[in-house]
């Protein structure tokens, strides 16, 4: 209950201070609007006060659909920002379609370009200062938040430093977990350590969140643990040093966000996240758009040759262990086993005619930009596996969880299904270590010619 009033009041603290900076940019631009006397003459400020309260709200609701009244730690700034340009970029467009289609008001366009401008330079300095103050305040022992530090010995440890190390990220460490090594998944021992040193003290309120550390060696642990506190609705977050069999170190001296990046994710910045996430949008929307109308012939064409749905939806496991549904055009006929292993030679007598075709041009993977739209994957990255396969994966192999699945990779343009895992995994980690816009850049160029002549497309 504590935990849940720290949030509450961060977030009304918050969107108080999004309401303010709101106020006074439309205040602001509303003055720069009426100074050039070269535009048509705008109405009385008062006939602005209803759409303008309408206006706000939709921003409030976006800014709390895309995350921004979290209670956050250790976020990059620079992901915070790239957040708040998209939440009130998308309030905005609204906005603006529904003043359009309902034609309620016919206001200034200008006039909505200058309070964007302000208002979104006004929220960036609002939230500096308040997260300046808040780090300032948390670095003199207020508003910490209470966790425990699960895992193996020498993990717990050295998080429980680092978050000693950096106070103003707001962390004490209440209890310290250490797993095991002998207890196997699925176990009872482990679910009774978790009720016994976790969620009774999570119950009491000793405890308000977990944070989970471990090595890729023991990371059948991580995913248990997480299914657990799941379960349990306990809050909980991960650092994984899932690198340890690779040789990869972490960069000194960077914080709890740094090891976050270097370890969980790959040595990757804010800024390239939001970057690709940002390509990935954009380039997926223009490939749907431009496609559109090759989609009806492959929707017709599909129809025609063989019963059953056109669309093909199977669960595949993603980003940290999560599942999802991936959408493919249907190649295969309605009878064949969903879950089956996918074809890896040609004469499959699984696949129907239109469907091979599909196969070898790849064009039945299309209906994945919804995935890629949806964030459950993204336009480059390992491919996404099948449950039933993912639950026999060897330690190194659960590194491909560490990012999000692409529709291509590494991989992919370096054989594709022509491979076994056991080869293809070195091409999975050294993309993982190595991202970047201009190694994801590479294998979308790749994949144009690798798609084009069907090179390992069954």
């Amino acid at each position: 209950m504590f935990n849940l009033s720290k949030r509450i009041i961060n977030a009304l603290l918050l969107s108080l201070c999004d309401v303010g900076a709101l106020l006074g940019a439309f205040l602001a631009a509303y003055h720069l609007r009426t100074r050039f006397e070269i535009f048509v003459q705008v109405q009385p400020i008062n006939e602005y006060v209803l759409p303008l309260m309408a206006l706000i709200g939709i921003i409030v609701l976006m800014f709390y659909k895309q995350g921004l009244y979290r209670d956050i730690r250790d976020l990059s700034m620079i992901e915070e920002y790239a957040n708040i340009i998209k939440a009130l970029t998308y309030a905005f467009l609204i906005a603006l379609a529904l003043t359009f289609f309902l034609k309620l008001y016919e206001q200034s366009r200008v006039l909505v370009f200058i309070f964007w401008s302000t208002a979104l330079i006004l929220l960036i300095v609002v939230r500096f200062v308040y997260y300046t103050i808040l780090k300032q305040l948390r670095a003199r022992g207020w508003n910490r938040l209470r966790v425990a530090v699960v895992g193996s010995d020498k993990k717990v440890r050295a998080v429980g430093q680092l978050l000693k190390q950096y106070p103003q990220l707001g962390y004490y460490v209440a209890a310290k977990v250490i797993l095991p090594r002998d207890v196997s998944p699925r176990s009872d021992n482990l679910r009774k350590k978790i009720d016994h040193e976790i969620l009774s003290r999570y119950q009491r309120g000793e405890i308000e969140s977990v944070i989970i550390s471990d090595t890729v060696k023991n990371y059948h642990h991580i995913m248990e643990v997480h299914e657990l506190f799941n379960e349990y609705r306990i809050p909980h977050r991960n650092i994984t040093e899932a690198f340890d069999l690779a040789g990869f170190k972490a960069p000194s001296g960077e914080g709890l966000e740094g090891l976050v990046n270097s370890l969980d994710e790959g040595q990757t910045s804010g800024g390239y996240k939001v970057l690709k996430r940002f390509i990935d949008e954009v380039v997926s929307l223009s490939i749907l758009f431009i496609t559109s109308p090759l989609w009806l012939l492959i929707m017709l064409a599909i129809t025609l040759s063989s019963p059953g749905s056109i669309f093909f939806r199977q669960e595949r496991v993603g980003y940290h262990g999560r599942k999802f549904l991936i959408y493919k055009f249907r190649s295969m006929r309605v009878d064949a086993p969903q879950y089956a292993k996918t074809p890896r030679g040609k004469g499959d007598p699984r696949i129907t005619k239109v469907g091979a075709f599909l196969r070898r041009t790849s064009l039945d993977e299309l209906p994945q930009l919804i995935n890629v739209i949806k964030g459950d994957m993204s336009l480059v990255g390992p491919r996404p596996e099948m449950p039933f396969l993912v639950e026999k994966y060897k330690p190194i192999y659960r590194c491909r969880l560490l990012v999000l699945p692409g529709l291509t990779g590494l991989w992919q343009v370096s054989g594709r299904t022509n491979k076994p895992l056991e080869e293809n995994i070195k091409y999975d980690l050294y993309y993982i270590k190595n991202q970047s816009l201009l190694l994801d850049l590479v294998i979308l160029l790749r994949t144009i010619p690798t798609v084009l002549f069907g090179k390992g497309a069954y």
